[in-house]
């Protein structure tokens, strides 16, 4: 079986991981990067990357797909749609990728399955944003594509600088994404690694001292964070509302109870296995064998 494993970095700790725990399952795993992706159309349709035929694969393993700008992303984008189309199994599925990466389709995914999750809002004007700052008093402003926490900002509504940036990051992306600032003490969330609608383990990313962001990305500290039966339902009902085989889900300690801030649909799993010993790509390449191997033969 022929697995290719989408990632622009190939000394990724998760995406070297993977190569081994499919490897260790007689899979014939590399690597490809989508900076050279190419289709055609003529006659048929033809898609290829570092002269590998994407058509030949079995399946296709997204640990990351690159960015460049708006069009790229959705060139990449249509590419795993049109494979997964013509039969060859893309893991994440490209539409939990696409719902996971967009903050506000998740939030939406979320509150419709039922999955609690902060008060969250969107527009494209300033007025509105204005109102939703004062109404949320604090506000957490996100990237809509965001991620490894990057362009993240606290606003606090009265602050003439807070409005000041508010408006700027209103003009300058088209949009506002805003959630209400849950204040934790000490800062930290939790991240639950589910694969198959099971979760294998949870760490708390704590924030680093005199700092409220815990991704582990921007110096967040990994430790073991107990398995709760609410943790457990939130959990794997956040994975399947985006409709994920394996991601991150990301949760604040509230005085209501838990609460998902986030669904990861391409999560690196280097911090449980240094928190907890858990190395989730095994399980991820068991689900593969099991999906795509032995049910192909």
């Amino acid at each position: 079986m022929r697995i290719a494993i989408v990632v622009s970095d190939p000394l990724d700790w998760t995406a070297q991981a993977l190569l081994a725990s499919f490897s260790a399952k007689g899979m014939d795993a590399f690597f490809l990067n989508f900076s050279e992706l190419a289709a055609g159309i003529g006659s048929g349709q033809s898609f290829n990357c570092a002269g590998v035929d994407l058509l030949n694969l079995d399946a296709l393993l997204v640990r990351d797909l690159g960015r460049r700008g708006a069009s790229d992303v959705a060139f990449r984008f249509e590419t795993l749609q049109a494979l997964q189309e013509k039969g060859i199994a893309v893991i994440n599925p490209p539409q939990a990728i696409a719902r996971a990466a967009n903050k506000f389709a998740t939030s939406r995914a979320l509150h419709d399955a039922g999955v609690a999750t902060p008060r969250t809002f969107v527009t494209t004007s300033f007025k509105e944003a204005e109102k939703a700052l004062h109404d949320f008093k604090k506000a957490v402003s996100k990237p809509l594509f965001g991620y490894k926490g990057r362009d993240i900002v606290l606003l606090e509504d009265g602050i003439e600088a807070d409005l000041a940036l508010l408006r700027s990051i209103v003009e300058r992306q088209g949009l506002i994404y805003l959630q209400e600032f849950i204040a934790l003490d000490p800062p930290r969330d939790i991240r639950a690694f589910v694969v198959d609608g099971k979760v294998l383990g949870a760490i708390y990313r704590v924030a680093p001292p005199g700092q409220w962001i815990s991704n582990l990305a921007r110096g967040g500290r990994a430790a073991a964070c107990p398995l709760s039966e609410e943790l457990v339902e939130k959990a794997t009902k956040a994975a399947s509302a985006v409709g994920t085989v394996y991601c991150g889900v990301d949760l604040l300690e509230t005085a209501q109870g838990l609460s998902v801030i986030e669904v990861n649909g391409t999560p690196s799993g280097k911090g449980i296995f240094e928190a907890l010993g858990v190395d989730v790509t095994e399980a991820i390449a068991s689900h593969v064998h099991q999906n795509c191997y032995l049910r192909g033969r």
